[in-house]
């Protein structure tokens, strides 16, 4: 039989993993921080004004959102701690993927059908890594908040870090951790999709590169857009679910009585599904959050792609002898 067992890598480096990595998360904190800026003023120019159909009419419309209070201020701070969560969670993510999934099995002139591996290792990186971006959210949540609480109540947090540390002596550890569990099952289902279904992909495709001899075969920023933009897709798609439960039981206003809609994430499972059973409503505001969450996630694991995180270096499998042959 044949079997796919790790191998190290040509030009194979622990350190230099853990820079690609690095550089990788701070790549995403950097256009996080560039696309925020702009698509939170964007979105809410949209809800009072059409969207922009023509090329004249865009003009006019970016120069309105540059005019926008809340694009003007903040971004040095948001810049910062865009750049400190890339650095945390995705150099964590995009390190174990290269350090330990690089050195799987490939073969060139055979599809690999070890995909069962590539499944296991995305999940164990999404367990050990949903934790980190739990406090993070729970920071920037409380710092948005802040700025549109009156006067009286508000704490008037400068940036995030001056928030992090008024909440953690006045309020404890509790708020870095509030809302743990769907938080961890959105970054691990985001963690297992992004990771294995771009390089699931990314080894079809392989196989599309250079077919026949007379081809010069498919441009490789053209695979690269369809690989990328499936994984994020993918990512994106089975992380939300959880985000949705978090909304539903945590984030939705109090009815007249002062009580919230659902007491538990088990009864907003139940009754957000309906009668019918329809798992369709977890999605609900789906491809919002995917304009929102999914374009930094793509220019990251593009340029990750590009200085070879996922890389798949080729390999003779290692035929082991069946014992009972």
């Amino acid at each position: 039989m044949i079997m796919y067992k790790w191998m190290t890598p040509p030009n194979w480096n622990p350190a230099w993993n853990f820079q690609q990595a690095e550089l990788t998360g701070l790549y995403f904190g950097i256009t996080r921080a560039l696309w925020y800026q702009f698509y939170a003023p964007a979105t809410d120019l949209l809800r009072y004004y059409q969207a922009p159909d023509s090329l004249r009419t865009l003009g006019i419309f970016t120069k309105e959102v540059f005019k926008m209070e809340n694009f003007r201020r903040g971004f040095f701070s948001s810049l910062l701690f865009s750049s400190t969560y890339g650095l945390a969670f995705q150099t964590s993510r995009f390190y174990l993927w290269k350090d330990y999934a690089g050195g799987y099995a490939h073969e060139h002139h055979t599809v690999n059908t070890d995909w069962g591996k590539y499944l296991l290792t995305a999940a164990a990186i999404g367990a050990v890594t949903c934790w980190i971006p739990v406090p993070f959210y729970n920071i920037s949540l409380r710092f948005e908040q802040d700025k549109i609480l009156p006067k009286e109540f508000a704490r008037g947090y400068r940036n995030h870090f001056q928030a992090a540390f008024t909440i953690l002596s006045k309020d404890g550890i509790y708020p870095f951790i509030r809302g743990a569990g769907p938080l961890m099952g959105q970054a691990f289902g985001e963690t297992l999709g992004l990771l294995f279904f771009t390089d699931f992909i990314k080894e079809k495709l392989r196989h599309m590169r250079h077919w026949g001899t007379d081809f010069p075969g498919t441009p490789e920023a053209i695979l690269r857009a369809v690989y990328v933009s499936a994984g994020v897709y993918a990512g994106v798609f089975m992380g939300y679910p959880f985000l949705h439960l978090k909304h539903l039981v945590e984030e939705l206003p109090k009815n007249s009585n002062g009580e919230l809609f659902f007491k538990n994430y088990a009864e907003a499972l139940w009754k957000s599904l309906g009668d019918t059973f329809y798992i369709g409503q977890m999605w609900n505001g789906f491809h919002g959050y995917l304009a929102r969450a999914g374009v930094p996630l793509f220019l990251a694991t593009w340029f990750a792609d590009s200085i070879g995180i996922f890389d798949q270096a080729v390999f003779p499998a290692v035929y082991v002898p069946d014992p009972e042959a």
